[in-house]
């Protein structure tokens, strides 16, 4: 089996060449071009099998070459790689029976699935001729076309007219009415854990199922209803929130919307059950076709708005727009838990606060963003106080995920917190033990004097301000910092010039000082000899012996 590679970037064309596992996927043969022309002569001269093509090039395009092959009648499994997710493209490679359709920058183990599938349906021999014919190959891609026009319409920042969404359903072939009422949902998720305040962990990984899963999930708690689910489209990139969009087949009543309520409520207990993650459900109200654009955006809004526990239903019907003042926690009582070290209470304190406010509708996000500083403040100042380097203490990709994460919800906030006080207090007992940070530094020095050692880089390797660190090393050890650097650089160097014939300008150099006049002057006011006579000295008490 033999593919062709068609793009007009060679860094993209290498790539695919070299980090593809093409023996493993059964091809034998692998054809490159740049543009349409030298593609065309390939398939002239050539079997292939699957084309892999970017669709925008300079001297024709990829949708272009793949016209051409229908119209030679070559057999062939098309893959377009492309930057843009234009609807129009991806309209155009469904008319011309492309296999697939991928969205750039490339994902190797996604595309690898891709062209597995296209392998066998290669042997596997199943592709009919019939499917030329627009009808029957609408008909298999139904569901891809529909919800390509929810993508469409619902991304549009202007409202279409009644003609131009009727000319909309048309082009696609969609059999929707404008009086037939839709309900939509989103659906918010949190697919991460947090594990020892160290590592984030995507609950979903690199599912590329998911989207089937959630459908087959969403399919069957809602079986029970004469609604059918038209669109389900993601709205982020992340994997953190969908929206499906419900046909209502029959009419409905009040009863009827509270027996959905109900569904969605199963709908989040399967989804903690099946994918062990957490998801909130927004449910908007029965919306005929032309109106349904305006009302996700209200929907959106309400989402983005609300902040409550995970794991609930919203009601568009019921939400309450209205400004939530700032009422600052007990900050004496939580700052006296903070110098007992006493974190349960802490972090129980502040869960009952917000818990109470959303209890009395009286959290939004603003609210939120001042708790979240003041909390911030007061731990970050208790640890100044301490002499820790909070900015340092904090830094790197778990605190950074988990303050973007903090403004979703309730449990979100507190997941932050938790992680700032479990952090915090668990490097407060490290600093009171102050031989540990000592041997720390020491094992720092041991490990790295060749390098530019200072005060300031070893109170960011312990989190602590210079001075202090100065002043306790000294307290503990007797000898001050910059003498036990001193002191380690020149045994080392001591050792080098009894064990080597290195030259000493180089074991200068390996001991820290690129200076060779400042080691020189260092070394003899430890010894009171030069490197040069220090080992002329040393020379010669081994050949006495």
């Amino acid at each position: 089996m033999n593919v062709l590679i068609v793009d007009d970037d060679r860094f993209v064309v290498s790539a695919l060449e070299q980090k593809m596992d093409w023996t493993s996927l059964g091809i034998e043969q692998i054809y490159t071009a740049s543009n349409i022309r030298q593609a065309r002569k390939i398939f002239e001269n050539n079997s292939i099998h699957i084309l892999i093509s970017d669709i925008e090039m300079p001297q024709g395009s990829g949708l272009e070459l793949l016209a051409w092959i229908r119209s030679e009648g070559f057999n062939v499994q098309a893959i377009f790689l492309t930057n843009f997710a234009d609807f129009n493209y991806a309209q155009k490679a469904i008319e011309l029976q492309s296999f697939d359709y991928y969205l750039k920058p490339i994902e190797f183990d996604k595309l690898e699935l891709i062209i597995k599938k296209a392998v066998k349906k290669v042997n596997s021999g199943q592709i009919n001729e019939d499917a030329i014919r627009v009808g029957h190959y609408w008909n298999n891609n139904k569901e891809k076309l529909i919800e390509h026009f929810w993508f469409t319409y619902l991304k549009d920042n202007h409202s279409l007219s009644s003609e131009e969404l009727l000319e909309q359903l048309k082009i696609n072939k969609i059999d929707y009415s404008m009086e037939d009422c839709f309900l939509p949902l989103l659906l918010d998720f949190f697919p991460y854990r947090l594990v020892e305040n160290k590592e984030i962990i995507s609950v979903f990984g690199n599912d590329i199922d998911l989207k089937i899963r959630l459908k087959t999930i969403i399919n069957e708690t809602f079986k029970d209803f004469p609604i059918h689910l038209e669109g389900f489209l993601e709205v982020s990139t992340n994997n953190d929130e969908y929206l499906a969009i419900f046909k209502i087949v029959e009419s409905t009543s009040e009863t009827y919307l509270r027996d959905i309520i109900s569904s969605c409520k199963k709908f989040i207990t399967a989804v903690n059950t099946q994918l062990h993650c957490d998801v909130q459900c927004s449910l908007g109200t029965l919306s005929p076709l032309y109106q349904i654009q305006s009302l996700i955006k209200e929907l959106q809004v309400m989402s983005e708005e609300t902040i409550d526990c995970r794991n609930k239903v919203f009601c568009l019907d019921t939400y309450e727009i209205g400004d939530k003042k700032y009422v600052e926690p007990n900050l004496p009582l939580l700052e006296h838990y903070l110098q007992t070290g006493n974190r349960l209470s802490f972090i129980n304190k502040c869960h009952q606060y917000l818990t109470n406010l959303a209890g009395k509708n009286a959290i939004n996000h603003n609210v939120l963003f001042s708790f979240r500083i003041d909390i911030t403040q007061l731990i970050y100042t208790h640890l100044k106080k301490n002499e820790i380097l909070a900015h340092k203490l904090f830094q790197g990709k778990s605190s950074e995920f988990l303050l973007e994460q903090s403004s979703k919800s309730i449990e979100d906030i507190m997941n932050y917190i938790t992680f700032l006080i479990d952090v915090s207090l668990d490097y407060m007992a490290f600093t009171n033990s102050q031989k540990s940070v000592v041997n720390t530094i020491r094992n720092y020095i041991d490990q790295n004097y060749h390098e530019n050692i200072t005060r300031t880089s070893l109170a960011q390797i312990v989190y602590l301000s210079p001075d202090y660190i100065a002043r306790f090393f000294k307290k503990e050890t007797g000898v001050s910092l910059v003498n036990y650097i001193i002191k380690k650089r020149v045994d080392i160097a001591k050792d080098l010039l009894t064990n080597t014939d290195l030259p000493v300008h180089t074991i200068s150099d390996k001991v820290g000082y690129d200076n060779y006049s400042y080691f020189t002057k260092l070394f003899k006011k430890a010894t009171n000899y030069t490197p040069v006579d220090y080992r002329k000295i040393a020379n010669s008490k081994a050949k006495t012996f």
